[in-house]
């Protein structure tokens, strides 16, 4: 018998948020954790912190539903953020604080509900990230694929190479830290849980949802064919500020094969009402319209299986 999920992109520390998709989807509390009557399985795309005020609710109703089996749950490229912020090492930023993550104001910013909640050196904060590190990067679940931001066949088959689990391994972080390394491991992780990047041809930029200005594009890495930096533009308030040329140059890109099994991802903010981005893929992070998708098996994703919330 198949086993059938219920998809849920990025929670954000958002307690309504997450207690109103289970409701929605049919879920009942069981005692600390939810289940579903009829043994369905939520499956999260992490992105479970920052942003809002719940990060610990969120977390433990997770964590646990994870643990009684009601649950699968994949990191996202928030928790990876944490366990880098937490850990001590060295960064990219060049700064010398002494942690993997820069502890400068704009990551702070970032972080700070969690930080409220979960200070750095609690041994609650320790018990959160070791948890974190048994989070999986993906999961292929036999007929569908969960993944934060990116599927790449061959950046999954680099990480699997050395975490055969595809689940991290605290002395994997220093290298991912350091966002460069001769095996591509590290490239690999990071694209896999913030998506594929290229930059735009001088002098062009955009804001993005929050203002900040920004040169690197997100791209449609579902999305086959040749493509212009306007067709690819992803989580881009205004598209039609890109150029309208083809894109050029050494950009990291390798379109999902129409084949493939469907793939489920959260990570990009997307703007407008949710849809479905291509026959077996679908993007389910939309911060201004819960939804979730209900998959009972299909290889070709049914617009009727995404499920709009309150």
């Amino acid at each position: 018998m198949t086993t059938r999920y219920d998809i849920i992109p990025d929670i954000h520390a958002d307690m309504d948020r997450l207690t109103q998709t289970l409701l929605s989807l049919g879920y009942v509390a069981d005692h600390t954790a939810w289940a579903h009557p009829e043994g369905r399985i939520a499956a999260f795309l992490g992105d479970f912190i920052d942003m809002g005020r719940a990060n610990r609710a969120v977390l433990n109703l997770v964590r646990a539903m994870c643990e009684q089996g009601s649950a699968v749950a994949i990191m996202g490229n928030h928790e990876l953020n944490a366990l880098l912020y937490h850990q001590p090492g060295q960064n990219a930023d060049g700064t010398d604080d002494g942690f993997m993550r820069a502890h400068s104001s704009k990551n702070k910013a970032q972080h700070q509900t969690f930080l409220d909640e979960f200070p750095v050196g609690h041994p609650d904060t320790a018990d959160m990230l070791d948890w974190f590190l048994t989070l999986p990067l993906f999961l292929d679940l036999g007929g569908l694929r969960l993944v934060h931001a990116c599927w790449d066949d061959t950046r999954v088959a680099t990480i699997l190479n050395r975490r055969p689990s595809g689940v991290l391994a605290l002395d994997d972080l220093q290298e991912i830290a350091m966002e460069k390394d001769a095996s591509g491991f590290a490239e690999a992780v990071l694209t896999t849980l913030k998506g594929p990047e290229a930059e735009l041809p001088a002098p062009h930029h955009f804001h993005d949802i929050k203002g900040h200005r920004r040169t690197a594009l997100r791209l449609k890495w579902w999305q086959s064919g040749a493509m212009t930096w306007r067709d690819a533009a992803l989580s881009v308030p205004d598209p039609k500020t890109l150029p309208a040329t083809p894109i050029e140059g050494e950009v990291a890109f390798r379109a999902y094969a129409a084949e493939a099994k469907p793939v489920f991802f959260g990570h990009y903010k997307r703007l407008g009402s949710p849809a479905i981005d291509a026959p077996n893929a679908a993007c389910l992070d939309y911060p201004r319209v819960t939804c979730a998708y209900r998959w009972t098996g299909e290889a070709q994703l049914d617009p009727e299986n995404l499920i709009l919330i309150g």
